[in-house]
């Protein structure tokens, strides 16, 4: 399965993707910094830099996953 998570390098999200992964399931996650890139990459998860509070590019980033 392919899931799409907000906030993938935040104290849920970053526990929810390892888990997820684990299951062998596909990420695609969300962080607003573009710091934190590598570490989603390293968790196996596809990382998209987007603003959360930028509806239009949330819908883009959302609708590419």
């Amino acid at each position: 399965m392919n899931v799409f998570l907000a906030g993938a390098t935040g104290a849920v999200g970053r526990r929810l993707s390892l888990l997820l992964r684990a299951d062998g399931h596909a990420v695609t996650g969300t962080t607003r910094s573009r710091a934190k890139e590598a570490q989603l990459r390293s968790d196996g998860v596809t990382p998209v830099v987007v603003n959360v509070f930028n509806s239009p590019a949330r819908r883009r980033c959302a609708g590419e996953a």
